[in-house]
């Protein structure tokens, strides 16, 4: 299977999700282990699950967790890539040996804030993620976006509909796209719906 674009899919917490996205050729996929949420996988789980897929380059998302934290943690969790959202500590975190993507939330001060985090980080980060919580990117954004995206190396996981998904890589000069997991409804049953059209809209021919 293959995707015409490039694909990360985050949030991932349960071996149907993983398996699904594995299978359709996605080039990421990141599990939640943050120690200190309860919905976060532990050791176990992590193992049972991602020792069933391959082919696929595996996300450690620690959520606001600190080095030290992430460092200890890294004894139990094999991961290629580690998801940060802390600018701050870009340097700290960078001594953890592990490829970076930092996760940028642009409703906080998109115009002033992203240019400074691109350039601070650049080098130091693998990819920039970009997501944004109950906000569409309107006309403007998207053409900042665009400008950006033939500096840095953009990941986009917010505004991507079963609609654009096609042309939205290309069109913004992205490196990819990102979407989200979603939990089981219950045992044995799986809402695919959302993350499944949109895979299925970038199967390639």
């Amino acid at each position: 299977m293959a995707l015409s674009s490039f694909v990360y899919i985050g949030d991932v917490d349960n071996l149907s999700d993983a398996r699904y996205s594995a299978g359709m050729g996605v080039d990421l996929i990141g599990f939640r282990l943050n120690p200190h949420d309860e919905s976060s996988l532990n050791p176990e789980q992590f193992k049972e699950i991602t020792e069933w897929i391959s082919g696929v380059k595996i996300v450690g998302e620690f959520g606001d967790s600190k080095p030290a934290v992430i460092k200890e943690a890294l004894v139990d969790f094999n991961i290629d890539y580690l998801l940060i959202s802390d600018e701050s500590q870009i340097h700290e975190f960078a001594q953890l040996d592990k490829p970076l993507i930092l996760r940028i939330d642009i409703n906080e001060g998109f115009n002033h804030n992203l240019p400074s985090t691109l350039n601070y980080c650049s080098g130091s980060v693998d990819y920039f993620l970009l997501e944004s919580k109950g906000k569409d990117l309107d006309e403007n954004e998207m053409k900042t976006i665009k400008t950006y995206s033939s500096q840095f190396p953009i990941i986009l996981g917010c505004g991507v509909t079963m609609g654009n998904a096609k042309t939205i890589a290309t069109e913004l000069n992205l490196k990819g796209i990102s979407l989200k997991g979603s939990s089981k409804i219950r045992p044995g049953y799986k809402d695919f719906d959302e993350m499944a059209d949109i895979l299925e809209v970038l199967e390639v021919d």
